[in-house]
């Protein structure tokens, strides 16, 4: 792929979206399963039946998930990111393990549910949210989550680049007194490429937690950028990041916190030369924004 083609066809976006639709169909199902006492690595355990149960062979990463301070993922400005290259010579996670942990649903309890299904090579990569009972904390981040969402869309629109957008966003959640949770992801991820799979090789994936052939992508992708910066597979803070998004498919995770609640979605973002826009509004989030009256207008300093 250059860095000023889009590589996909109205009908291979449409296949992409019915893999997301897919992953989000799981979540729901999943969600709908919750009980008090489970654990986070019940729930993983329910991500991985509903995936088999769909013929679901192939992740572009493992499911994981959350539940309560555990969806921050971490304290303090993180680490510095080090690129995709390195973190596979490292060969793990920084700063914390998105793996589970013993903490237990109750009432009020927030939890993220994140799973990357693949179907035939097609993958997504897909965040949901949502709430054990209620909590208001959760309600008020929801809300700016919608309004973020309009955000990330109007700044790619103009030209902004992936690195000042995620500093800008990071901002922006600060004046408001919530925290970007960015800086615990793998390389300050505010999201990332997503492509077609190849068949996942035999040998182990290089990127812990992600499917081999997803890491092998992801790592090519790492390798291009040395001769082409323009084609950096991570969207973060970071110089490697300071220029606009190449053409396709980015899977954009928005993720703020406060008190120890944090709050995220995660789905496809379609950038061409000169647009950009969210590979479906129909989601489990977007509805349940709809529903609850929730303003879409692009959030703005507070």
């Amino acid at each position: 792929m250059t860095s000023s083609s889009f590589p996909y066809s109205a009908a291979e976006l449409d296949q992409f979206r019915q893999v997301q639709r897919l992953g989000y169909d799981m979540a729901a199902a999943v969600e709908a399963q919750l009980s008090e006492g489970m654990t986070e690595a019940d729930v993983c355990r329910l991500i991985v039946k509903a995936q088999a149960a769909h013929q679901v062979t192939q992740v572009f990463h493992q499911p994981y998930a959350w539940f309560g301070r555990h969806t921050v993922l971490g304290e303090g400005p993180g680490p510095a990111a080090v690129g995709v290259l390195d973190l596979a010579s490292a060969g793990v996670l920084p700063h914390r393990s998105f793996l589970p942990t013993g903490a237990a649903l109750a009432d009020g309890v927030p939890l993220i549910l994140d799973l990357a299904p693949a179907v035939h090579g097609i993958a997504a990569d897909v965040g949901y949210s949502c709430v054990f009972g209620q909590n208001y904390t959760f309600d008020e981040l929801d809300r700016g989550l919608a309004r973020i969402r309009s955000f990330l869309t109007d700044l790619v629109r103009v030209g902004e680049t992936m690195s000042a957008l995620t500093r800008e966003l990071q901002a922006l959640v600060g004046r408001r007194g919530w925290e970007s949770c960015h800086a615990h992801y793998p390389d300050r991820a505010l999201g990332h490429l997503v492509f077609p799979l190849e068949p996942d090789p035999a040998a182990r994936s290089l990127l812990p937690g992600f499917g081999a052939a997803a890491a092998a992508g992801l790592l090519a992708a790492g390798r291009a950028a040395l001769d082409d910066p323009r084609v950096y597979p991570v969207w973060n803070d970071s110089t490697r990041a300071d220029h606009r998004p190449t053409p396709g498919l980015w899977a954009l995770e928005p993720h703020i916190a406060r008190d120890g609640v944090g709050v995220k979605f995660e789905e496809l973002l379609v950038v061409t030369e000169d647009d950009a826009y969210w590979l479906d509004d129909h989601l489990l989030h977007t509805q349940r924004w709809a529903a609850a009256g929730y303003s879409v207008t692009p959030l703005a300093a507070a």
